[in-house]
Order: structure tokens, then C-alpha cells, then sequence
């Protein structure tokens, strides 16, 4: 029943890697957002998400109305998808950051979904793909 669970949970996490970016989202480089050096993804409800990859480790700066998020309370994972598979990861809470660590550099054309939810319920997702 477990590996059923799974199964289903990586297919629909694999479908949601493969879907185009939602409308609600977008590119962008704005002074204001890649402050880390990053590849950073404004949302429409104001928050703002940028990736940091390195190369044993994965790091998301969360802002809401440019400023930096208290992230405490929350609960948050990743998804990342290359041509080795799936893998979900689970991300550590630090302030406004995200972190994983990895077990080796991600490649270019990866994909990578963080989705989870502040302390008071409101849900954040983006969806990058590595350059």
C-alpha cells in the first residue's frame, strides 16, 4: 500500500515538473529580487522565491512584498527532477531560507518545485528550471 502511495506521489509530482509555469508566476531579475545571485520567481500574491544552487546544496530565499519572510513554523519541501529521476526533499527552515543539501551538483535543465506552507496555512509554490 506504501509503494502504491509513492507511486502515485511521484507520478503526480512528475506531472506537475512537466506542466508549463503557471500564468501566476513569473520570471524575473528585478534588483530587488536575486539578491543572492540566484535564479528568482515573483508570484502574484506577493511573494517572491529565489533559488540558489550550489554544488552540494540548495538553498530558497523567500520574500513577501520584497522584504525578507519569516519562514518559523512552516513546513516546506522540494521536488527535483533530472535524468537520474525524481527526488523529494525535504527543505530545513532557516528565518527567511530554505535549505537541502544534495549529493552532488544539479545539472542544468533541472527541474525543481518547492511547495509548502507558512505558519499561518498560506501555501507557496514555485517552479524553477536550473540554467
Amino acid at each position: 500500500m506504501k509503494t502504491k502511495l509513492l507511486t502515485i506521489a511521484l507520478a503526480s509530482v512528475a506531472i506537475a515538473l512537466a506542466a508549463p509555469l503557471p500564468a501566476t508566476a513569473k520570471d524575473d531579475n528585478h534588483a530587488y529580487g536575486a539578491e543572492h545571485g540566484g535564479q528568482f520567481v515573483e508570484l502574484d500574491d506577493h511573494h517572491g522565491v529565489e533559488m540558489v544552487s550550489g554544488d552540494t546544496s540548495l538553498m530558497f530565499h523567500i520574500s513577501d512584498d520584497h522584504k525578507p519572510m519569516n519562514l518559523t513554523g512552516g513546513s516546506f519541501k522540494a521536488v527535483v527532477q533530472t535524468d537520474a529521476g525524481t527526488k523529494m526533499l525535504p527543505l530545513a527552515i532557516d528565518g527567511s531560507a530554505l535549505k537541502t543539501e544534495l549529493d552532488r551538483a544539479l545539472p542544468a535543465g533541472a527541474k525543481i518545485v518547492i511547495t509548502g506552507k507558512d505558519a499561518e496555512g498560506h501555501t507557496i509554490q514555485a517552479r524553477f528550471v536550473k540554467k
